[in-house]
């Protein structure tokens, strides 16, 4: 933490947290939320960051001509900034400027979802929020060697204990995520109940529906036709927080290595061939051309199709929510 120090009810004029480790940046949230909340004040936090799923960064314009607004029903009023990794220099020079001279009332916000010195527009805006008497708090999120003792670490943080092996099992299946991570760990602190202890074959049992290997579910159960399968895979992933991109890539790839296996199949090469050319784990390659077998190559492209229509409604082509757009999408993948 940079600038000074102030006790932790005291809220300060401005923040910058910056930072890769994804759970703490949400939980930095979710207190300012708590606390604005908890102030009883109707519109006390205001959000200047983009829409979900857009690549813009926060309306940088908005937020400056909102610092020396006057509040008739706030006591004390919150401007949230979520994404200014994205502001170029020319974007953040005006709020670094409007820091100078914030009101007694005001204290603003800003997220940045990557780790300094990578930001394009950091460094004035740490230097504005420490000169304004604010805070600069970096969270980085742990290497791959560092996770399993992260893990360990967390899950006693909340009340039990993950075993070494258990805590690298863990590590390995779910990596992509501190956010994901952090999701486990509060699942598994249910499921352990306080000081409780999770052994590697139980946390197994636990994640083998809930990590990768479901996203795998879900895309051998649309190649497979498997209406219910399918859609139960999607409800198992949004349930735990999955967000629907990294669905579509997954299914994407597979129906892409589905077609390219069927193809070769159908012009006659034997179904060993086959197996060896397909970019995937040998027993991986096994289990596709198994799965293709009976399959049409207008099945797996009306599949495709089908996909390629989820990513569009995802990225503004419908009015959707993603977990509707979703639905649709795998039950006319899989055969609806």
């Amino acid at each position: 933490m940079a600038g000074g120090k102030r006790d932790s009810s005291e809220i300060g004029p401005a923040y910058l947290i910056a930072g890769t480790d994804q759970a703490k940046l949400d939980a930095a949230l979710a207190r300012l939320r708590g606390r604005a909340e908890a102030e009883g004040q109707s519109g006390a936090l205001e959000s200047f960051s983009p829409p979900p799923g857009s690549s813009a960064g926060p309306d940088a314009e908005r937020l400056v001509a909102a610092i020396p607004a006057l509040s008739l029903t706030a006591g004390h009023r919150y401007l949230l900034a979520d994404g200014v990794e994205r502001w170029s220099a020319k974007q953040s020079a005006p709020v670094a400027e409007a820091l100078a001279a914030l009101p007694e009332d005001v204290t603003v916000v800003l997220i940045a979802r990557e780790q300094p010195p990578k930001l394009r527009a950091p460094k004035r805006l740490v230097e504005a929020v420490e000169a304004a008497g604010g805070e600069v708090l970096t969270y980085t999120a742990p290497k791959a060697r560092e996770l399993p003792r992260w893990l360990a670490e967390e899950a006693r943080r909340r009340g039990f204990e993950l075993e070494p092996e258990a805590a690298r099992l863990l590590g390995e299946r779910v990596a992509d995520s501190t956010a994901r991570l952090a999701t486990e760990l509060d699942r598994l602190a249910l499921w352990a109940e306080p000081g409780g202890t999770i052994e590697r074959e139980a946390l197994e049992a636990m994640v083998a529906d809930t990590s990768e290997e479901a996203s795998w579910a879900l895309s051998d159960a649309i190649v497979d036709r498997d209406q219910g399968s399918a859609l139960a895979a999607a409800e198992r992933l949004t349930g735990q927080g999955e967000s629907v991109t990294p669905l579509i890539y997954q299914a994407a790839k597979r129906l892409r290595e589905a077609n390219a296996a069927l193809a070769q199949l159908e012009a006659g090469r034997p179904p060993k061939e086959v197996e060896a050319a397909l970019p995937m784990h040998p027993y991986a390659a096994k289990l596709l051309v198994r799965r293709i077998r009976g399959r049409s190559s207008a099945e797996l492209r009306a599949a495709t199709c089908a996909v390629a229509d989820l990513e569009w409604w995802t990225r503004g082509g419908s009015e959707y929510p993603e977990s509707v757009a979703l639905t649709l999408a795998v039950r006319r993948a899989a055969g609806g």
